[in-house]
């Protein structure tokens, strides 16, 4: 019986090498790999129809797998599933549509854009069009990233941090890094 469970393992240990290797034989593409690193595997990026080679296939300025994310992965309202932004909204990866235009991207704390439109490029009406978002970190489908009392990111000295107070009912936050300071609130 011993004998039969070494045999055993030894043969699903060997099984599964031999399958990774046979998986490559036939294209020569890593499924599993990332060759322009932007987030997607070659098996994902040939699911959503984007270039595996390019990082950014519809040449918008947000990576392939940032709009994947979020298109998959919405914010929802603290303490519940409900998404905040409309589920018929959708980030397309292959399509420059949904990006926006940033006017000046040396400035991009506390500026809303001119273009940000609900149902085109700012889902989460914040103020802050898709490339905004992606180029300061902030999440696309919530309008207070960070959680704390500004319950716009584009009014946000620091959208990216909580600066110590809380909005009481808006997302779910999440936040990322940046350099912060509190704020006092009367």
């Amino acid at each position: 019986m011993k004998t039969f469970a070494v045999f055993g393992a030894l043969v699903m240990v060997v099984g599964c090498f031999a399958s990774m290797a046979l998986a490559d034989l036939g294209s020569g593409i890593d499924p599993k790999a990332d060759p322009d690193r932007d987030g997607l595997t070659n098996a994902q990026e040939y699911t959503w129809g984007t270039d595996p080679n390019n990082p950014d296939s519809d040449n918008d300025g947000c990576y392939d797998g940032w709009e994947v994310w979020y298109d998959t992965h919405r914010a929802t309202t603290a303490g519940t599933e409900t998404a905040i932004i409309a589920k018929e909204y959708h980030f397309d990866a292959n399509s420059p549509v949904d990006a926006g235009t940033v006017a000046d991207s040396r400035q991009l704390i506390q500026v809303r854009d001119a273009d940000a439109n609900k149902l085109v490029n700012d889902p989460d009406e914040d103020g802050w069009n898709n490339l905004h978002e992606f180029l300061v970190g902030t999440d696309p489908t919530n309008p207070n990233t960070d959680g704390d009392l500004y319950t716009q990111d584009s009014a946000d000295p620091d959208p990216l941090v909580s600066n110590g107070q809380s909005s009481g009912g808006g997302g779910n936050g999440g936040g990322g890094s940046g350099i912060g300071q509190a704020v006092e609130f009367a």
